[in-house]
């Protein structure tokens, strides 16, 4: 499962789980599957990430799913707030509406009622997401105009804890889902995974930037090489903790940067020494993290279990926050700003698809291309020298540990179906609508979440299936 970030959208997230989860529970039931997990890998970026270290933490505790949809609930309504206009909305409502006929081209009220929401948040915070905010004075242009406004994600992250225990390590021998994070580093421009399995060496760690290799460049033998380690890593031996998070969900300019200590390789000592990074909001580079995601699988089967045929198939339900498309272009400034933000931080994983997809064909080819130099007298030699061989632009590659042309074709990727529950676009929406934590907001969105689900559901497997598998008209929020 794949969770998309997008702030207070995350509540979406919830009812459209609940569903998946109502569904998954009973298809596995009738197929007699009592054994391994719902879901093998829980990913998610910003928000997605608070929602999946809270759902892989319940796992864990409980050694059940039973509850987990619940339990995101609870800290869902934990931190949602009663905004002043929602104190108010039986009277500003109706008011609202009834001026609303003699201006054309005006909001309507629940889009009122959420603008003015964000707005109060931006002057107050939200108690259990992120403070007021606090003027920074430019000190380098000595512009009055040019103040920084800032934000502390301090109470988001209490909440968090509130929520899931931490550290959180978990194993596939003991029958645990994996959880992945995304976070970008300030400086190197770069996604980072944070990743709750152990490596095949038996640490939990995550390495980025160019792979460190030693080699004879007098001899073209992969023998010759020694891998060293990435340029950077970042070492959590007692697996991923609420730092990490947080580090995912660093919304930039709003927050401060996430501080996390590192390694990064010195080439003069041939050294790691330690250091700080900066992290930000993994959805900069990866808020749909699908690549991220089947890479971090395959890495796990092909040098972990050294598997060497194709890794197990991934299907992937995945949850996307920001609407694909709307009826019209939007004509006013929030409008456009809201269009925006959409686009920016959109579903950009259907090019991943294809381009996975396209090494699936490409590694196929060359197996079947192996077999026939078999079958026509090549000898298993000559083909394991070409194999061995470095590549060529292994040196070029960033976040790759491949050193030859064998690592590049054994343990193919293996993507199966991708399920996508789109959040759609409605008239309420507005340019701010990730910081708005309002109470009616976030049961509006969770029930939001439910009934896509449903939709979706009915549409591929009928409205007899539902039924069946007791998924309701509403979802309780309570």
């Amino acid at each position: 499962m794949i969770l998309q970030g997008g702030g207070s959208l995350g509540a979406y997230e919830v009812g459209a789980y609940t569903v998946g989860y109502q569904f998954l529970k009973y298809r596995d039931k009738k197929q007699g599957k009592t054994e391994g997990q719902l879901f093998d890998i829980i990913a998610g970026t910003s928000i997605g990430a608070i929602n999946a270290a809270i759902l892989t933490s319940y796992v864990m505790e409980n050694k059940t799913w039973e509850g987990s949809a619940e339990r995101l609930i609870d800290f869902w309504n934990y931190i949602s707030t009663e905004s002043m206009i929602d104190k108010f909305a039986d009277y500003m409502m109706p008011w609202w509406e009834y001026w609303n006929k003699f201006f054309i081209g005006s909001a309507k009220g629940e889009t009122a009622r959420r603008y003015y929401s964000s707005k109060e948040f931006g002057f107050t915070g939200a108690p259990n997401v992120f403070s007021g905010p606090h003027a920074v004075p430019d000190k380098r242009f000595f512009d009055p105009l040019n103040s920084w406004y800032r934000y502390d994600n301090h109470p988001l992250k209490k909440s968090l804890e509130r929520f899931a225990k931490f550290p959180i390590a978990t194993s596939r021998e003991d029958n645990q889902p994996r959880l992945l994070l995304v976070t970008v580093d300030v400086m190197e421009s770069l996604p980072v995974v944070f990743d709750s399995y152990a490596k095949e060496d038996g640490t939990r760690n995550s390495g980025y930037g160019k792979l460190i290799v030693e080699k004879d460049d007098n001899k073209g033998s992969s023998e010759t090489q020694k891998i060293i380690g990435f340029e950077h890593v970042i070492k959590y031996p007692q697996g991923i903790t609420s730092d990490h998070v947080i580090a995912s969900a660093a919304v930039p300019i709003n927050f401060d940067y996430s501080q996390i200590e590192a390694e990064r390789y010195d080439p003069q000592t041939k050294s790691y020494k330690k250091e700080t990074r900066y992290f930000w909001d993994g959805g900069i580079l990866a808020n749909t993290p699908l690549m991220q995601v089947v890479m971090a699988q395959r890495q796990y089967w092909y040098y972990g279990k050294k598997v060497k045929d194709a890794v197990p198939k991934l299907n992937v339900l995945q949850i996307n926050l920001h609407p694909a498309r709307v009826d019209r272009v939007p004509s006013d400034h929030d409008g456009t700003l809201n269009r925006s933000s959409d686009i920016s931080f959109g579903d950009r994983s259907k090019s991943d698809e294809t381009v996975l997809l396209s090494w699936q064909m490409y590694t196929q080819l060359v197996k079947e291309l192996i077999q026939l130099a078999k079958d026509n007298g090549t000898t298993q030699k000559i083909i394991d020298d070409l194999l061995d061989r470095p590549l060529p632009v292994q040196e070029r590659l960033e976040g790759a540990k491949a050193t030859t042309f064998r690592d590049a074709v054994e343990g193919a990727f293996n993507l199966g179906e991708i399920i996508r529950i789109q959040r759609k676009h409605d008239d309420y929406s507005i340019s701010n609508k990730i910081f708005d934590f309002s109470s009616n907001t976030i049961k509006h969105l969770i029930q939001d979440g439910y009934n896509d689900g449903v939709d979706y559901i009915k549409a591929r497997f009928g409205i007899e299936l539902v039924k069946a598998a007791g998924i309701q008209d509403e979802i309780d929020i309570s």
